[in-house]
């Protein structure tokens, strides 16, 4: 038997890789965008998902987001049901997640060709262990964070969730995301002074990238004016100016040591977060067990729909069967009915000794 040719496995794209990291609505796609204008490369157009009414291009890899939904969804969660932010990576965790595949292909179909790549996807927030292993080192990452009460109303205008929830994804995503770039070089930023001062800040990141040994080489070619042209004042669709009652002291803690951080942070040391707030960690909990009670539910009306449908053909092959019977009986009285006329005929009774004489002459 001949050997089957040796198929080298796929390697993950040496990039430089810059990490555009932040949680959902909070102008990820849009600092990734300007990245991209900069210079550096964003996954291909085939590669990335189709425009929608309210964000033009996500920038953002499908082959990418399809294997980070499948991390969650092995990690028990889901990009609006987070798993739990204390599980601890041991080794039958990340055993378990090595088993989903090797994340070289997806990166591969997103970045095909040589050079520095960014790439965003809000679940990395809550993937960072698992990413920053498989990456290529040196990584760099630009933290994108926006204001809690802006994020949700966002979320309920795109995906009709309510504020509290919102707020509550919020604290889940940004805390996950600080702790997860522990000791990676990371620029932060709030998304509304990109906004409101887009040449300011996008140069200062592009200065921040241009000064990081794995960018230094590239950073001169760097087109800043159209970074700048790609940010536009009216990306601020949602504004956070009511609901500030939904914020707990912990909410407001996060957002200071956020806007503390403002900038370039060398081997980030995120400062003592401290605990979640019991709200976020009850009210998550609570979305994560409607959503097990749905699934439930859902297998179970399943189950009915499967077992009617069984009914129902058990009750197509009885009404079938009786019909048959039906006829059979039918039948059977048409015979007798024949018989019977037969024997009461003339021609039965005249005809009797000939088939008496007929028996005699069998024996």
């Amino acid at each position: 038997m001949s050997t089957p040719p040796f198929v080298p496995e796929e390697a993950m794209p040496a990039g430089p890789w810059v990490l555009v990291v932040g949680m959902h609505r909070s102008g990820t796609s849009a600092v990734t965008g300007a990245l991209g204008r900069l210079g550096l490369a964003v996954p291909i157009e085939s590669d990335r998902w189709e425009p929608s009414e309210d964000n033009p291009d996500h920038f953002e890899s499908r082959a990418l987001a399809l294997h980070c939904d499948r991390l969650l969804e092995r990690l028990g969660g889901t990009w609006d049901r987070p798993p739990d932010p204390d599980s601890e990576w041991d080794p039958d965790l990340v055993l378990a997640l090595e088993e989903l595949g090797d994340p070289a292909g997806p990166a591969s179909a997103a970045f095909p060709d040589a050079g520095p790549v960014v790439w965003k996807d809000p679940r990395t927030c809550l993937l960072l262990p698992y990413w920053l292993a498989h990456l290529p080192k040196p990584v760099a990452a630009v933290f994108i964070w926006r204001s809690p009460i802006s994020v949700a109303r966002s979320l309920q205008t795109r995906d009709r969730l309510h504020l509290a929830d919102g707020v509550a994804l919020w604290e889940r995503y940004n805390r996950c995301g600080l702790a997860g770039l522990a000791g990676v070089d990371t620029f932060i930023t709030r998304y509304e002074s990109i906004v409101e001062n887009p040449l300011g800040k996008l140069r200062d990141l592009a200065t921040w990238l241009g000064s990081l040994p794995q960018f230094a080489a590239q950073s001169s070619d760097w087109d800043i004016d159209g970074a700048v042209a790609s940010i536009s004042p009216q990306l601020l669709r949602e504004r956070g100016s009511d609901g500030s009652d939904l914020l707990l002291d912990e909410h407001r803690h996060l957002a200071e040591l956020l806007r503390s951080l403002d900038g370039p942070n060398p081997s980030l040391a995120p400062p003592a977060l401290g605990g979640e707030s019991p709200w976020t960690t009850a009210l998550l909990g609570d979305r994560h067990q409607l959503a097990v009670l749905s699934i439930q539910r859902d297998t179970l009306r399943e189950t009915v729909r499967l077992q009617e449908w069984k009914t129902n053909e058990l009750n197509a092959r009885r009404d079938a069967l009786k019909v048959d019977l039906d006829r059979a009986m039918a039948a059977l009285t048409d015979m007798t009915e024949l018989y019977e006329r037969m024997q009461a005929s003339t021609s039965w009774r005249v005809t009797r000794p000939l088939r008496q004489i007929a028996s005699f002459g069998g024996q």
